[in-house]
């Protein structure tokens, strides 16, 4: 591999470790100022909501 390969591989990785240090609250946050307020990513934003606000799920008897 080459090693501008190699470090744009450990540059990704370092993203994406600091990713996940965040909280969903954070990165919607993050989100908002790099794209815009509720502008793009869909789906992670989705992703995001359903973390922060739980559902209650209703057992069903068998």
């Amino acid at each position: 591999m080459s090693a501008r390969r190699e470090d744009r591989d450990d540059e990704a990785f370092e993203r994406l470790e600091k990713r996940y240090e965040r909280t969903p609250e954070q990165q919607l946050a993050e989100l908002d100022r790099r794209l815009g307020r509720g502008i793009g990513a869909k789906r992670e934003r989705a992703r995001l909501w359903a973390e922060l606000t739980p559902t209650k799920r209703k057992r069903v008897s068998a």
